[in-house]
């Protein structure tokens, strides 16, 4: 008897396997990415988002959880951090006469 193939040694010759060389357009800064390199998995939550890294003291961070704990929307749940802090940078934005970011399907 013959053995079959292994799915996953299939699939590991695949990925290795290098692609074909693409001359692009180097992307400018702070773009976002049109697509996600193959074998790259993004959660549907953060397609076409970008993440940044601020640093601040504990006690923004604190205030920003209990306020998220506690607020509810329409339906009960929890208001997601990042949703609060898109109110807060709409609301910066308004306040320095700059166009408010609208959020699709939120």
């Amino acid at each position: 008897m013959s053995r079959k193939p292994s799915l996953l040694a299939t699939a590991i010759k695949t990925a290795e396997q290098p692609a074909p060389a693409q001359e692009a357009a180097p992307e400018p800064k702070g773009s976002v990415p049109v697509s996600q390199p193959a074998g790259s998995y993004v959660a549907p939550s953060r397609a076409n988002k970008l993440g940044r890294t601020h640093f601040l003291p504990p006690a923004y961070w604190e205030t920003l959880d209990e306020l998220s704990f506690r607020s509810r929307d329409e339906k009960g749940k929890r208001i997601p951090k990042e949703r609060l802090v898109a109110e807060a940078l709409n609301l910066l934005f308004a306040k320095h006469n700059y166009p408010v970011v609208r959020e699709d399907g939120d």
